[in-house]
């Protein structure tokens, strides 16, 4: 009995020009909804990094100045362990000359510090929050910062409140032109001293 051979050209048959379109248009598709759900995940990581990075400025400024409101009025006699003057705060101890000085104070940003934020909302301040030892030169502690607040609550304890803001607009927020902020509140029980 004789087999008829397979027509060899009918097994090798390609694609037609209509089936290679709908591939095309299909992998279009596919491709461009993964890129809007990878900018889409990588635009929110980076938001949630800056709020992170943000809290975490925010809380070590303050561990940073609660740590030296403990030393106020350590081994001073007849000055005033702390002055209040609106967003400064000076802090007075004795440790290594009759009265060490130590000050926390708001800094504006300079025109180069502003130009690294675009986008920010016309009129908007920014600061640095500044720590200054005696009389050395003054440091940059903190960067976007909004505001800062000392506040005495009795005569034992105190009250700071720090506002800072992220320093990249988040096209998801509405409020603020964009860029989210952050409060922290802290009470500080003082040690050597009474307000």
């Amino acid at each position: 009995m004789l087999r008829a051979k397979p027509n060899i050209m009918k097994s090798c048959r390609g694609f037609t020009i209509l089936e290679v379109m709908i591939a095309a248009l299909i992998t279009g598709i596919l491709a461009t909804a993964s890129f809007r759900f990878y900018t889409t995940m990588h635009n929110q990581t980076e938001t949630q990094y800056e709020v992170s990075e943000l809290q975490h400025q925010c809380r070590a400024s303050v561990h940073e100045i609660k740590k030296t409101l403990r030393l106020a009025g350590f081994k001073l006699i007849g000055h005033p362990a702390i002055e209040i003057n609106f967003d400064t705060l000076a802090i007075y101890f004795s440790e290594t000359q009759p009265v060490d000085t130590i000050k926390y104070f708001l800094q504006e940003f300079s025109d180069y510090d502003y130009y690294r934020v675009p986008n920010l909302p016309v009129g908007q301040q920014l600061f640095k929050l500044v720590k200054q030892h005696n009389s050395q030169v003054p440091e940059a502690y903190t960067d976007f910062i909004r505001d800062i607040e000392f506040e005495k609550i009795d005569s034992r304890t105190m009250q700071i409140t720090i506002v800072g803001q992220v320093s990249m607009q988040d096209d998801t927020f509405e409020e603020n032109g964009g860029f989210r902020t952050w409060t922290l509140d802290e009470q500080v029980s003082l040690r050597n001293v009474s307000l």
